[in-house]
């Protein structure tokens, strides 16, 4: 291969690690998101509202 390709193969190789990468973040992020809304839900104390916008973000985040 000359320079260029290897570049370019470099380059598709960095992309693809940072998709993974951000790809996971997400995955985490959603996870994070999804256990705190469902402690809301568990929660004894929450208010009829707090347990209404928590399930109504619940169930935005699995569509």
């Amino acid at each position: 291969m000359d320079e260029s390709h290897k570049k370019a193969q470099a380059t598709r190789e960095r992309n693809l690690a940072a998709q993974a990468a951000l790809s996971e973040e997400r995955v985490s992020s959603k996870r994070a998101a999804r256990l705190a809304l469902q402690r809301v839900t568990e929660n004894p104390d929450a208010t009829p509202a707090e347990l209404l916008e928590a399930a109504r973000l619940l169930a935005e985040l699995t569509h």
